[in-house]
């Protein structure tokens, strides 16, 4: 999956569809955190039997993710209205 996001973001920046140094950076930071992601949804919460994870830091695992995940979705609107 690193290797394919990487790409993507590659292309869009390639494309211009990212303005910023900064939002490139967090997209690609986003990878690290997806990896930790899948660690933290097997281990911490009601997907398996597990200790589950405090309220605080379950939103702010979700908020940050999520937030990627709309970028994204944002872009992809603005890819499929170019092409």
């Amino acid at each position: 999956m690193n290797a394919v996001f990487v790409k993507y973001v590659k292309f869009l920046v390639e494309r211009k569809f990212i303005e910023t140094s900064m939002a490139e950076k967090i997209l690609k930071y986003s990878i690290n955190l997806l990896d930790s992601f899948n660690d933290v949804r097997n281990n911490k919460t009601f997907a398996h039997d597990n200790t589950i994870l405090g309220y605080d830091e379950a939103l702010l695992i979700f908020n940050n993710i999520a937030n990627s995940v709309r970028f994204i979705k944002a872009i992809e609107q603005k890819i499929k209205a170019k092409a």
